[in-house]
């Protein structure tokens, strides 16, 4: 599952899919575009690959996620596991987040069409925001 598969299928079931290199306003600093769209969304999917751990931009996204995540509850976050990451890419806060988030693993021939159909319910889920904590 690549991510232009990821994002036909989503698109496919009338979802508006955010991506940055199509979506985000032009002018606008890459932060202001990541805190706008991440907030504006109703679900955040974070696919966790390698790639993902090393890039030091999608560890600030993921800090933004959490934040959310505690905000509005655990059904914020779609969390899909590209392939397993390695101890060396392992972050506290990765590490925090694959201890308290099921994931979901995509394995080409075993289980596809179980796969896509646990995306599609857990994206179209409503969830109950939460009371905020202030502190």
């Amino acid at each position: 599952m690549g991510p232009l598969e990821l994002l036909k299928r989503l698109e496919e079931i009338d979802l508006k899919v955010c991506v940055h290199y199509r979506d985000f306003d032009v002018g606008e600093s890459i932060t202001d575009n990541i805190t706008n769209y991440v907030g504006k969304s109703w679900k955040v999917i974070v696919v966790m690959s390698n790639n993902f751990t090393k890039s030091e931009w999608c560890q600030w996204e993921l800090d933004l996620v959490q934040e959310r995540r505690r905000r509005h509850g655990k059904e914020a976050l779609i969390l899909i596991m590209q392939s397993e990451i390695d101890s060396s890419h392992m972050t506290n806060s990765i590490r925090s987040l694959l201890d308290t988030t099921p994931h979901l693993q995509y394995q080409p021939g075993l289980g596809e069409d179980l796969f896509w159909s646990v995306i599609t319910k857990a994206v179209m889920k409503p969830f109950k925001d939460p009371p905020t904590a202030v502190l």
